[in-house]
């Protein structure tokens, strides 16, 4: 098992300018993070080879992998133009070395209204899908969707999706606790999921049943969540890499914080939550 970060994790710090990519870089390297998940909060990236090729190379020199490139994504209003962004960023991906990317296919928080508008946008999507991971194979990388949002979430919905696009190179950024946005218990999604996974994001969270004051997200089954450091919080961290674990998966895990502690702190307390609890599962 390979467990790094996720540069999401220091999303504020980069977007007040706090922080750069190549301090984040560093701050992983320094955590004895394995590698670094590239979301990026901008696209400043794209069209600026000589950036690209700098952070290639930081990250070479401070021996932490570029292991995924995730943005987010809207296929719903001009699907053809998104492809083509989408495809920019898979070459921008390619160039970085990164080996796996990870695309949205709606806004975050977009549902749908009924069933008929449900089945109409999935339809849409799937051909999509398949074009970004047709390019994505001519780059020798894996496309990927993730379980999170209102929409394309859920053990059903991400099963139907992998099998409609049919492609070998087409797979999953799995997420350990993201199913409770929609009302999915996390044991019984990722022992459904896990055998799609290219990589596993783990997460925690604290869990209320009545509305907290504060930067709460409310589930659809009416719960309420709050991002917190890895094994601080509710999921059952152990019971859910038990079942990684028993799955026989060997590939890249990567700790992903949205809480409201210091980050740098958050990071090198998750890792070291994460691998004690590996290692005893």
């Amino acid at each position: 098992m390979r467990l790094g970060l996720s540069s999401y994790n220091f999303a504020s710090h980069l977007e007040s300018g706090e922080m750069t990519l190549r301090d984040v870089i560093d701050q992983a390297a320094a955590a004895g993070a394995d590698h670094l998940e590239l979301a990026l909060p901008d696209e400043s990236l794209l069209n600026d080879t000589t950036r690209v090729q700098e952070i290639a190379n930081h990250a070479a020199e401070r021996g932490v992998e570029l292991a995924n490139y995730l943005v987010g994504g809207n296929l719903l209003d001009d699907p053809d133009a998104e492809i083509d962004r989408l495809r920019r960023h898979l070459d921008t991906a390619h160039a970085l070395g990164v080996p796996l990317f990870r695309h949205d296919v709606t806004p975050w928080a977009w549902r749908e209204s009924d069933q008929r508008e449900y089945e109409r946008v999935f339809d849409a999507i799937v051909p999509a899908c398949r074009a970004v991971a047709d390019h994505a194979e001519t780059l020798g990388m894996v496309s990927t969707v993730e379980n999170h949002g209102y929409f394309l979430n859920g053990s059903d919905r991400i099963r139907s999706l992998i099998a409609r696009v049919d492609r070998p190179n087409f797979g999953l950024t799995l997420d350990l606790g993201n199913t409770l946005c929609v009302g999915e218990a996390p044991e019984k999604a990722v022992a459904e999921l896990i055998g799609a996974a290219s990589i596993v994001h783990v997460k925690d969270f604290h869990i209320r049943r009545n509305r907290p004051g504060g930067a709460w997200l409310e589930t659809r089954g009416g719960h309420y969540l709050l991002g917190t450091i890895a094994g601080h919080g509710d999921l059952d961290l152990e019971r859910l890499l038990g079942i990684v674990r028993a799955a026989d998966y060997d590939g890249r895990m990567s700790i992903e914080f949205e809480g409201l502690e210091e980050c740098r702190t958050a990071n090198t307390v998750g890792l070291e939550n994460v691998r004690r609890i590996w290692e005893g599962s």
